[in-house]
């Protein structure tokens, strides 16, 4: 009996110190996994640009240091570019309803759906040269070394630009909400996300 005694806290004293030793090392494990974690948040965090207060427009005018007559110049080439825009994705969207009412017919040809396709691409084409050639007429009206800056902080208003869009609907395609701040907003450039 004794020797079966004996025994018995032998073994639970063993899987005492084999429990320890296994919770020891998840402890461990679980330490080094959050602090990896941290510092892969903490690392991809710091890549992310600052958000920046304000519309793309204001912020061209800070950093370009645009003079009166350059401002008045600017806010005209936004409106006659908005106004040119907002007939383009007007037209995009209706191209996109007619694409995706292929879906309602049963006899849609791989031909069909090319030319509903191609004929999106064609309109969201010149949204996007119209949007290059905007800033281009901006770039314009700056003098040589305003030129220089803009050239420096460009894709940042590119960034601002896509940032402006609600998440999964680009911007350059959605049509402006009446009295809401999306009048104001420029549509991607080519090339941007949202762009298409």
């Amino acid at each position: 009996m004794t020797r079966l005694l004996h025994h018995l806290i032998e073994t639970c004293v063993m899987n005492h110190g084999a429990k320890n030793k296994l919770l020891t090392w998840l402890v461990l494990l679980l330490i080094v996994f959050n602090a990896v974690t941290i510092t892969m948040f903490w690392l991809g965090s710091a890549k992310v640009p600052p958000r920046r207060n304000g519309t793309p427009q204001e912020f061209l005018v800070k950093e370009l240091n645009l003079d009166t007559l350059q401002q008045s110049t600017f806010a005209k080439l936004r409106r006659d570019h908005r106004d040119s825009a907002e007939i383009l994705r007007a037209q995009v969207k209706q191209a996109k309803e007619s694409f995706f009412a292929l879906l309602k017919q049963s006899d849609v040809t791989d031909s069909m759906k090319a030319t509903a396709a191609k004929r999106i691409s064609v309109i969201t084409e010149k949204l996007d040269l119209l949007t290059l050639n905007h800033f281009q007429k901006v770039r314009a009206i700056c003098t040589t070394e305003q030129q220089g800056k803009f050239d420096d902080i460009i894709n940042q208003v590119i960034e601002m630009i896509g940032h402006n869009g609600q998440p999964g609907r680009p911007h350059g395609n959605r049509p402006p909400q009446p009295g809401g701040r999306d009048e104001e907003r420029l549509p991607p450039p080519p090339g941007v996300p949202g762009g298409e």
